[in-house]
């Protein structure tokens, strides 16, 4: 179990909390890693803070160019430069669980087959001071599964083959929003996925910041794209299948906005929701729309 890894950090203007992240990998129980931090158009000290760390770990690399171009090139940046067999990305306001690669390594190793792993999260809104975590179940051949709803999640979780990459290509650089979905996508349709069920990150999410996940217009753009992109994989899932993945799109946007405040948005997706089926989560956001996010945030925090 000497494989190297390279993990990706992608960064604009954090040099704030980028410690946290680097600090995180550098406290990993598994020790052969490169970490590769990739600067987009950063105009803070966030150089000066890497080379503090570089100038002390030679396993540590900069990358920094401007203007900022987006997290997809500055990630696909970082995927160019892996000396590893594996990638893992971390976003840099993310943080890891010590044993996050050791774990996944392991599952990796335990089949050839499987290309990429993720994990569980904790999922911290900071500003509203609540949290709950996220555990998912999909794992092997994911293929149609994926198709129908992100069940891999968000890249801080994930590690891949670099081999894979080379065949599927990186993240889409035309997207907007939903880049990671994107990906898993086009990786499913290669090899098996890993999972370790247990949770693994800190995610951290700034509501009220420019967050992708602030716009609900980059994520019905991203589904359009994403649609078209796929067709032809989407032509051979069944009309109950199509259903679904309607349905799961409908919940996300219903999500979207109403984080974002909308109430009534909120509402109109619902309703779509409930055109593809039963759907109990769309009822219970229809309701929770005449109250407040940080009401949905203090439910599943209960969970």
């Amino acid at each position: 179990m000497n494989e190297l890894v390279s993990v990706v950090i992608p960064t604009h203007n954090r040099a704030d909390l980028l410690p946290r992240a680097i600090d995180s990998v550098l406290n990993q129980t598994y020790s052969n890693f490169e970490i590769i931090v990739v600067s987009d158009g950063s105009t803070d000290n966030t150089e000066e803070v890497v080379k503090s760390y570089s100038d002390k770990d030679s396993r540590i690399r900069f990358i920094g160019y401007s203007p900022a171009r987006g997290g997809n090139i500055a990630r696909n940046t970082g995927i160019e430069a892996a000396k590893g067999e594996y990638v893992a990305f971390l976003d840099d306001d993310d943080e890891w669980m010590p044993a996050k690669l050791e774990k996944q390594i392991n599952v990796m190793e335990s089949n050839l087959d499987i290309g990429l792993v993720y994990t569980g999260v904790n999922i911290i809104y900071v500003n509203e001071g609540l949290r709950y975590s996220f555990i998912g179940e999909s794992k092997g051949d994911l293929s149609k599964e994926i198709l129908l709803d992100n069940h891999i999640g968000t890249t801080s979780t994930v590690m891949v083959r670099k081999m894979i990459l080379e065949k599927t290509g990186a993240f889409d650089e035309k997207l907007k929003a939903l880049q990671d979905f994107e990906l898993w996508i086009r990786v499913c349709q290669k090899c098996l996925i890993g999972l370790v069920p247990e949770e693994l990150i800190n995610y951290y999410n700034y509501t009220g910041t420019n967050q992708v996940s602030s716009s609900t217009q980059k994520y019905i753009d991203a589904f359009s794209y994403i649609n078209t992109k796929h067709k032809f994989l989407l032509n051979e899932l069944t009309t109950n299948q199509m259903s679904i993945k309607k349905m799961n799109e409908c919940m996300l946007l219903a999500n979207k906005a109403m984080r974002n405040g909308d109430s009534k948005l909120t509402r109109k997706y619902c309703v779509q929701a409930l055109k593809y089926g039963l759907c109990k989560s769309a009822l219970v956001y229809w309701v929770l729309s005449f109250t407040s996010f940080k009401t949905v945030l203090k439910i599943r925090s209960m969970k």
